[in-house]
């Protein structure tokens, strides 16, 4: 069955939804687990999106000697579901960036950052609607206009720090904390903004029976079967990444339909954040999309249940994953932290650590309990309630919730 003419036309008129609303907030806070203080002059940035990666609002908030978790609130001027992503600047660096959340109703966000490793380049501007970026090599900068990569040499200024290029004096970078001036072959951009670097990396979808893989990026649907030469098509701009995610071949023969529906491999049993249907010419197959780390990380985990026994209301336990393979939380008495693995087969916990706080005997009872659960898990699941469960070869080892008090890891 063709599915794609008529799931383009449906999508074509969700735009004219939601208009002329009044903005709702979006509250929440942010923690990351190092143990480093933020200096004074620290400034929580917080970006919404809507699903197309369209910027909806900037809000830059001085932190001001505040330390984490740090709170905030933006205005979204849509009712329909948004991206959040927040970083935390000193002064034109980036230190540490969280994963875009998806935010479908207003409850509090409890976001956890990870420390920012730049990759080539370590500071994103936007300028108008045009992004630049910066980066070092030796004590050159080098400016990433979109187009071309141009060198640049430090020249002396009164204020900030200016770079220009040797043989074109109509093209420079004019540093001035969070903000900078450019200037590209005599054309002065719009005052730019540091912003948080875009999401980068394939989206990845998988099925069994038959087995296949697809992949988007670059603007290119890779699809791969065992019995046939792999596919590489061009994606059709028009279908990218809609509400209700749709990935449309510029032919219009073959598309990923994503929707933000639990999914589950057939045969490990892993679970994906979404539901995934893939269309190659008059064929179809369903299978899963996303990274399972999707459904552990940004949110922190309140823990009800270990081993089969609710926990006592006054011992407070939790877990908070980063993208790197770092854990941490609350023990119930000291603070706890751990690397954990995702693999195709499971999730493992490893390299436990704590503080060495005493506490009452119930604390420290239920914290080893925590800890010898943790030790024996070997997969997850969430649950019909959203709930994240740790199982192991023993079945259900730790049930917890995803925080709605705002509370911190």
């Amino acid at each position: 069955m063709r599915i794609l003419p008529a799931l383009l036309t449906t999508f074509a008129l969700l735009p004219m939804a939601g208009l002329a609303q009044d903005p709702r907030p979006v509250t929440g806070q942010v923690s990351y687990l190092d143990r480093m203080a933020l200096p004074d002059d620290a400034v929580l940035l917080v970006e919404v999106t809507d699903l197309d990666g369209h910027l909806l609002s900037e809000t830059r908030l001085p932190t001001a000697g505040a330390q984490v978790p740090v709170s905030f609130s933006v205005d979204v001027a849509t009712p329909d579901d948004v991206m959040l992503r927040a970083g935390i600047t000193l002064g034109a660096d980036l230190v540490w960036l969280g994963d875009p959340v998806r935010v479908a109703d207003d409850a509090p966000l409890d976001l956890l950052l990870q420390r920012y490793q730049p990759i080539g380049f370590n500071a994103t501007f936007r300028c108008g609607d045009r992004i630049v970026q910066t980066g070092f090599a030796d004590d050159a900068l080098v400016l990433d206009t979109g187009t071309a990569r141009v060198t640049l040499q430090a020249v002396a200024t009164a204020s900030g720090a200016r770079y220009d290029a040797a043989d074109d004096p109509g093209t420079f970078f004019w540093n001035r904390g969070g903000s900078a001036l450019v200037s590209v072959d005599d054309v002065e951009l719009p005052e730019c903004q540091i912003t948080l670097p875009p999401v980068t990396g394939a989206y990845v979808a998988r099925g069994n029976e038959p087995f296949w893989t697809a992949a988007v990026a670059n603007g290119v649907l890779t699809i791969s079967r065992p019995e046939m030469a792999e596919l590489a098509l061009p994606v059709n701009d028009a279908g990218f990444q809609m509400d209700g995610a749709i990935f449309v071949t510029a032919n219009g023969s073959a598309g990923l339909l994503r929707e933000n529906r639990l999914c589950h491999d057939d045969m490990s049993g892993m679970p994906y954040p979404e539901t995934v249907t893939l269309t190659l010419g008059s064929d179809t197959f369903t299978g899963c999309g996303g990274d399972s780390r999707d459904l552990l990380i940004g949110r922190n985990w309140l823990v009800r249940e270990i081993a089969g026994e609710n926990l006592a209301e006054d011992i407070r336990i939790t877990l908070a994953f980063d993208r790197a393979g770092r854990v941490a939380g609350a023990g119930g008495c000291n603070r706890w932290f751990a690397g954990y693995a995702l693999t195709g087969e499971g999730l493992s916990f490893s390299h436990q650590g704590a503080t060495m706080m005493a506490c009452a005997d119930d604390q420290m009872l239920q914290e080893r309990r925590f800890f010898d659960a943790l030790d024996q898990v070997s997969g997850f699941e969430i649950d019909a309630d959203g709930a994240l469960v740790l199982f192991g070869m023993a079945g259900r080892m730790i049930m917890a919730e995803a925080a709605t008090d705002g509370s911190a890891p």
